[in-house]
């Protein structure tokens, strides 16, 4: 039987076009030595990047000349270099998360090394100051260059998993305030991200060896997806080393089959957004995958979300990214019970204790989270809702009240001896 060298929906999508429009795409191999070896054959071609965590290269090629290719032996698979889209729309109320803050929990993410792959994160935003540089390279290249007013979309996503700012009760309103965020930016000039350079930041985290606990992808293709594209498949490589990953359900929706890469990934945990009234709203993203698999796989709040930012701004947010990084901020606290839990284990503990809305599978997944349950699940949750320091304070607070009274009567009952001596 012959293999599918071209990717079963770019093919789909192209051959209808003109033999000489030109399209972006990956060509994928099975090893780098057949990456190679192609290269050395085919030295006309203008190659844009090489990319090696999964050995492939991204080049521009007409459509006569990708079919040309799908009798090539060294090549795995053809598919086009989709662009992506950062998963963001206008804004709109506030996360609210009082019942777990006033709990006794105490996991805030520590030691938990989340990546963020987005278009960097400023960080002059007084809300956030735990980002870390991610490689040495960064160190010389990405300087921080940015003024306090430019508050790019990696920023907010930042914001929303680990600010630092408090409520009135003293809580941090970040999910994982205590997180170290590694600011894993697209290099683009532009501004137009491409499943390319995605792949550009697999290999600088393989290469640099840098330890990540969670990784959040906040772009999707537009293009709905199997799981099979290169994208899904690298998410999944890497995913089997140990890191969560955690994608929007992209804002495609309401049609069935809007979601895409790498959300159609099978070890990508997929969040689409909710409502306030526990609704799915219409931009959300919605499955099945193209081969027919639930997704998303969690809904969480996307709609109408405020994020402080300093103390004179704050922003209104709306989107499945917005979602995405909620689930993460929730994944950095389980982390941090449990440092060593796979993505099936969490997956299972999420089974276990979600709500299940009733609604439409391929547009709740699950259900939603409720952070209390899934701490109840793992029995580190308890129904204390005052936290222990703000017992402490106020224990202090009221010993200091009597006291300030004590004396007050005794210094009000000496005055009245003396008056009457």
């Amino acid at each position: 039987m012959k293999k599918m060298t071209i990717y079963g929906p770019f093919k789909k999508k192209i051959e209808h076009q003109q033999k000489d429009q030109q399209f972006r795409v990956i060509i994928s191999f099975e090893n780098l030595s057949n990456r190679e070896e192609f290269i050395k054959k085919n030295k006309d071609l203008k190659i844009l990047g090489k990319f090696d965590f999964i050995p492939s290269i991204c080049l521009t090629l007409e459509k006569e000349k990708v079919f040309h290719y799908e009798e090539e032996e060294l090549i795995g698979q053809i598919e086009e270099d989709q662009k992506l889209y950062l998963s963001m729309l206008d804004v709109l109320d506030i996360l609210d998360l009082d019942v777990y803050k006033n709990s006794h929990i105490v996991y805030e993410g520590k030691n938990i090394n989340i990546g963020i792959i987005d278009d960097g994160i400023n960080r002059n935003i007084p809300s956030i100051s735990n980002v870390k540089d991610s490689l040495e390279i960064y160190k010389k290249s990405n300087e921080i260059k940015a003024s306090e007013k430019e508050i790019t979309h990696g920023t907010i996503m930042a914001s929303i998993i680990g600010n630092q700012f408090k409520n009135s009760e003293d809580n941090f309103i970040g999910i994982a305030p205590k997180a170290n965020l590694i600011d894993l930016k697209l290099e683009s000039s532009n501004s137009e991200y491409y499943i390319s350079d995605v792949l550009k930041i697999f290999d600088k985290i393989n290469n640099g060896k840098i330890k990540i606990d969670i990784l959040l992808i906040s772009l999707t293709a537009q293009e709905p997806s199997d799981g099979k594209d290169i994208l899904s498949i690298a998410c999944n490589l890497y995913s089997e080393n140990g890191p969560i990953i955690v994608s929007p359900a992209g804002n495609n929706g309401p049609d069935p089959y809007s979601i895409g890469s790498p959300g159609a990934a099978d070890r990508v945990m997929t969040i689409g957004a909710l409502t306030k009234e526990y609704t799915i709203p219409n931009f959300s993203g919605r499955g099945p995958t193209l081969d027919d698999r639930i997704k998303p796989d969690i809904c969480l709040p996307g709609s109408n979300i405020i994020v402080p930012l300093s103390n004179d701004l704050q922003i209104k947010v709306t989107g499945t990214s917005v979602s995405a990084s909620i689930g993460v901020g929730i994944i950095a606290l389980i982390k941090e019970s449990n440092p060593q839990i796979s993505y099936e284990a969490i997956m299972d503990l999420i089974n276990k204790s979600v709500f299940n809305l009733k609604l439409d599978p391929n547009s709740q997944g699950l259900g939603i989270i409720r952070v209390s349950d899934l701490f109840n699940e793992l029995d580190l949750f308890h129904e204390v809702l005052v936290p222990y320091n703000y017992l402490i304070m106020r224990s202090l607070k009221l010993a200091i009240e009597f006291f300030a009274i004590f004396l007050g009567v005794f210094y009000l009952f000496y005055f009245f001896k003396l008056i009457v001596l």
